[in-house]
């Protein structure tokens, strides 16, 4: 919200700049008080262009803004060496917005129409194979994927998630005859499915076995509220013939040949180490093949922006997809694929490889019934999506400050604990004038960054944005509650309640609890 009305007279300035537009700059929380409240090095990035004195243009462009400044959204505007501009917020535009705050409520940090808005985004994530328990890293990326869709949606998306189920193939048929195996005594066969799970598996047909494991899927995907809005089988692109269409697109564009029985399509025309197999010799399609099609039908649903959560091992695979779609003709920019990176458990210091349960992989509903969902979801959601992740299973269990999640949890508690005792706070027309303590004035502008933060979150896709401002602006209240007493104070009351809508929003759109009492 501030960086975006900052943005907005920047924007406006007249003053040619020598940039197309001006982005190339930061506008930046200042690192230090007595540099302002925001900084930005505008005039830096436009005297290269300009061949001028930075600090000169710098003076320029801080009157024209104060000029302009018709919101008195600054007490001043500081031109400083070397050519930045260091913004200092006015106290009542702080304390008159702290006041919008109880008006959009639940809605408070939503938006529309802003840069990362894209009108319909199709989100496919997790898409894990049918054979088996979901594992800790798809739960990571589960997590991931369904915050991600809640910040695309906060962000003013229209947003439809999907998961895609290989049900048909190699791994299908393996696994089909590891159950049969299992019942009838006999040896698992080489590469099959020898974990315990395949004893429980119900079902005559192949179909009633992947039905009974992905029906588990959905149940622990539902234990940590991810729910999709399509479940998309690779089934039905082999009953409406769509990897036969795919195909036979390319080989109108005369990209396709045979080789040794087998269908290849001419994948070095676009960059790929080698050409890669469409139809095997004895006439089936590969993986490779069945991809297309499934990106073809994304392509054909008419989305604007298509992201792809895939896991860590799919690293190379996301050139050779993005080529075949340009092979198609499609765009392929519209394609963003997002790499996933490994899970590792831990019990403190020790590394945890097997289930004491099972002496083999450790499921995410183990851990799910283990320290619960709200633990799960922060603690997935909490490192870079480009990072590996140390997953510390003692830690989240803690009832204590040391974990993260217990600790934001517990500021929205305590804060409702608060306003339980206080007179009724949040009157539209309450005056706020009296809050200019630092710890309050501190707490004003991190309340107020909340919606720039979910910009930035979105437009990234980096939901560990959020936990991290959830735990500061959980240490910005305690340390106001510390220096300011609150109870019987109105003003402080209403900034009180300010602080539990925005931490409850910021639980919500983690997909997290946020408790009343603990």
């Amino acid at each position: 919200m501030l960086k975006k009305a900052i943005g907005s007279l920047l924007d406006s300035i007249t003053i040619d700049l020598g940039l197309t537009d001006k982005t190339g700059f930061k506008l930046d929380i200042s690192p230090r008080k007595e540099l302002g409240d925001y900084a930005s090095n505008l005039p830096i990035v436009a005297a290269r262009r300009l061949s001028r004195n930075p600090l000169e243009l710098a003076k320029e462009i801080a009157d024209k803004i104060t000029a302009q400044d018709n919101q008195h959204l600054f007490s001043r505007i500081e031109a400083v060496k070397p050519g930045f501009i260091n913004f200092f917020l006015s106290d009542n535009y702080i304390q008159k917005n702290i006041l919008t705050i109880l008006e959009f409520d639940q809605d408070w940090g939503r938006m529309s129409n802003i840069e990362c808005r894209i009108s319909k985004i199709l989100l496919e994530f997790v898409s894990a194979n049918p054979t088996g328990p979901l594992h800790v890293g798809h739960g990571r990326w589960a997590v991931i994927g369904d915050i991600i869709a809640r910040l695309l949606k906060a962000a003013g998306n229209q947003v439809e998630t999907e998961f895609y189920v290989n049900n048909i193939g190699n791994q299908v048929e393996k696994f089909e005859a590891s159950v049969l195996a299992r019942r009838e005594g006999r040896e698992i066969p080489e590469d099959g499915y020898g974990g315990s799970y395949i004893k429980d598996v119900q079902g005559d047909t192949r179909e009633q076995m992947l039905a009974c494991v992905i029906g588990e899927q959905k149940k622990t995907l539902e234990n940590i509220s991810v729910r999709f809005d399509r479940w998309f089988y690779e089934s039905q692109l082999h009953d409406k013939k769509e990897i036969d269409k795919a195909i036979e697109i390319l080989k109108q564009k005369g990209l396709t040949y045979e080789k040794e029985g087998a269908l290849w399509f001419s994948a070095t025309q676009f960059g790929d180490d080698k050409d890669r197999v469409l139809k095997r010799e004895d006439g089936r399609p590969t993986y490779f093949a069945a991809d297309i099609a499934y990106h073809l039908d994304k392509y054909e649903r008419g989305f604007d922006k298509m992201i792809n959560i895939w896991g860590t091992d799919h690293h190379g695979y996301v050139k050779r997809i993005e080529q075949a779609i340009k092979a198609l003709g499609l765009d392929e920019k519209k394609l963003e694929v997002i790499i996933g990176q490994l899970v590792a458990l831990y019990r403190g210091a020790e590394l945890v490889r097997m289930s004491k349960r099972t002496g083999e992989m450790v499921t995410l509903q183990e851990v799910v019934d283990e320290i619960g969902a709200d633990a799960t979801r922060f603690f997935f959601a909490a490192t870079d999506v480009n990072s590996h992740l140390n997953f510390d299973l003692e830690l989240a269990k803690k009832k204590s400050n040391d974990n993260p999640v217990y600790y934001v949890q517990y500021a929205h508690a305590r804060i409702c604990s608060i306003l339980k005792k206080s007179t009724e706070p949040g009157t539209q027309n309450i005056d706020l004038t009296s809050l200019t303590h630092p710890a309050e004035r501190e707490l004003m502008l991190k309340l107020l960054s909340w919606p720039d933060m979910v910009e930035m979150a979105a437009k990234s896709r980096h939901p560990h944005r959020i936990t991290e401002y959830g735990k500061e602006l959980a240490t910005v209240f305690h340390h106001f509650y510390e220096k300011c007493r609150v109870l019987g104070d109105p003003a402080r009351e209403t900034l009180a309640l300010a602080t539990r809508i925005t931490l409850r929003n910021v639980l919500n759109l983690l997909g997290i609890s946020a408790p009343e009492v603990m």
